[in-house]
């Protein structure tokens, strides 16, 4: 069985001083207060987020599909396949974004900021310099609802993965799934092409209007199947199989920022202070350059290629739907839960004092 080895690089971001831009407004081509357009910035959004929507509604599916036959496997394959890792990372991004936005502390912190030290330099800051917003007042709390989402997506997408591997095991005892793949270059040819990019399916019907949501306008901690919460993908696309793909409306663990996925947080963050102030359709470049967080893209691509590498070793039918579970799901949902990790320190208690015996009583009372 193989495992994807986990890559991640180093970056350096520069800190980069708000007050003293305010003084040079004029340098940053990006900074504008020009009113924008309301439709613009929601149909922006909502394409973008469509790429993360469509991995998500695929994971629905395929925790309700029955295999039970090799057309069965192959719709499953094809379902893995048809992602493009920069369509994806763009509305994972996107999709984390909406979710801060709907922090109060965090949005008042932001338009403090921009009372304090203009508007325009609160823009540029963000649109140069992602780690800023999540600093602002306001930022843990925001930082905390991202982590309770991209954790709870991440854990449906891995309970999938278990589904399909434990799947594996018992396909073998299975005439169909025992017996050679036939094709098995051109089956994996087939994958490779579905990733292309603009190659991905359409969203279900009724799924596109639930993507984006109006600054404030959602809690996501009191509502587990709103945007954001973790029913949501279950919510918009359970359809029939609500019961089925239900995931537990509880984190079940406290979650801290992974210094080596953090970026990912913090463009999430920054897109939403952009939100905030009401900037988004005005600064489309700097929109465009957030999505794009190199590590995430970098993940989806690992897990891609092992998806790839292990069609291309697979012999039996079986191994395509342990490849489907642990590249094609598992990785990705590994990518996804990088961006945090445990935090042990909130899950430990403090250890309780030791009673007092008998005979240190009776040692301490001696002169």
């Amino acid at each position: 069985m193989r495992s994807l080895a986990v890559w991640t690089t180093t970056a350096a971001v520069a800190l980069l001083g708000v007050a003293a831009h305010a003084q040079t407004n004029s340098a940053a081509p990006v900074a504008t207060a020009a009113p924008a357009a309301a439709p613009a910035q929601s149909g922006d959004l909502q394409t973008a987020i469509a790429g993360y929507a469509r991995y998500q509604t695929d994971v629905t599916d395929l925790r309700a599909a029955s295999i039970a036959s090799n057309d069965a496997l192959e719709t499953a394959l094809d379902r893995v396949g048809r992602h493009n890792k920069d369509e994806l990372t763009r509305g994972f991004i996107a999709y984390g974004s909406q979710v801060a936005a709907q922090s109060p502390a965090f949005v008042q912190g932001v338009r403090d900021a921009a009372a304090f030290y203009g508007r325009d330099a609160v823009i540029w800051a963000v649109s140069v310099d992602p780690s800023y917003a999540r600093g602002l007042r306001g930022g843990q709390e925001a930082t905390r609802m991202l982590l309770d989402t991209v954790e709870g997506d991440a854990a449906r997408v891995v309970s999938v993965a278990d589904r399909y591997q434990e799947m594996a095991y018992s396909l073998q005892r299975q005439r169909w799934a025992s017996a050679v793949a036939p094709g098995q270059a051109a089956r994996l040819q087939r994958v490779r092409g579905l990733g292309a990019p603009g190659a991905g399916p359409a969203l279900p019907d009724g799924v596109a209007p639930h993507l984006t949501a109006a600054t404030l306008s959602i809690t996501p901690g009191a509502d587990p199947s709103a945007l954001g919460g973790r029913q949501f993908w279950d919510t918009v696309h359970g359809g029939a199989h609500a019961q089925v793909v239900a995931v537990s409306a509880s984190a079940p663990t406290a979650w801290r920022v992974n210094i080596t996925r953090g970026m990912a947080l913090d463009r999430m963050a920054a897109v939403a202070a952009l939100q905030a102030l009401d900037a988004t359709t005005s600064n489309q470049t700097a929109i465009s350059a957030l999505l794009s967080d190199p590590r995430s893209r970098d993940c989806f691509e690992m897990a891609q290629l092992q998806l790839y590498q292990c069609m291309s070793a697979a012999h039996f039918r079986y191994e395509n739907a342990f490849c489907l579970g642990q590249h094609g799901l598992r990785d990705v949902g590994v990518c996804m839960s990088a961006v945090g990790q445990p935090d042990t320190t909130a899950m430990t208690p403090l250890p309780a004092a030791a009673p007092a015996t008998t005979s240190s009583t009776t040692r301490s009372s001696r002169p």
